[in-house]
């Protein structure tokens, strides 16, 4: 019996292959296993231009939601990975090193937008425009630390009560 990348990777809780560990059986371990491959550190596009003063109201007002939609989906990818870790083992880290990096790739580039974001905010104070950024997942506008265990399990209760 060898173990083997599932399909799903882990992101779908209900998977009748792996059960949500993103990790399954098989029999033959040499035609069938599944090798990921190393992808590099990906530069974050930019939704900014280089200036920022030559836009007008509504091109900015067109682009925030971008930023917001693009923040709110990773971070609701993020969610999806830590359910499928299994906190309740003791080595969960040693098993899963893949997802605590992609988490931490995520973190990264969420972060690349919420810079964006504070530069808009920082731009439109100067011209006395009101700005408020409503986001529409949790862990959206949360900074989260992927090395702290504890945290991350304080992320999925709170979530798990917001949810009830």
């Amino acid at each position: 019996m060898a173990v083997q990348i599932c399909s799903c990777e882990g992101l779908d809780p209900k998977c009748k292959k792996c059960f949500g560990s993103g990790y399954m059986n098989n029999q033959f371990p040499e035609e069938t296993v599944k090798t990921t491959p190393k992808k590099g550190i990906v530069k974050q596009e930019s939704f900014l231009p280089e200036n920022l003063n030559s836009l007008s109201r509504k091109e900015i007002e067109n682009i925030v939601p971008r930023i917001i939609d693009t923040l709110d989906l990773k971070s609701k990818k993020q969610m999806q990975i830590l359910h499928s870790i299994p906190f309740n083992t003791t080595t969960f880290r040693r098993d899963f090193k893949e997802k605590f990096a992609h988490l931490q790739k995520i973190e990264d580039e969420k972060q690349a937008l919420r810079n964006e974001l504070d530069v808009i905010s920082n731009a439109l104070t100067t011209t006395k425009y009101l700005v408020t950024f409503k986001y529409g997942h949790f862990l959206s506008e949360k900074v989260m630390d992927v090395t702290s265990n504890r945290e991350l399990k304080t992320l999925i209760r709170a979530y798990k009560k917001l949810k009830q």
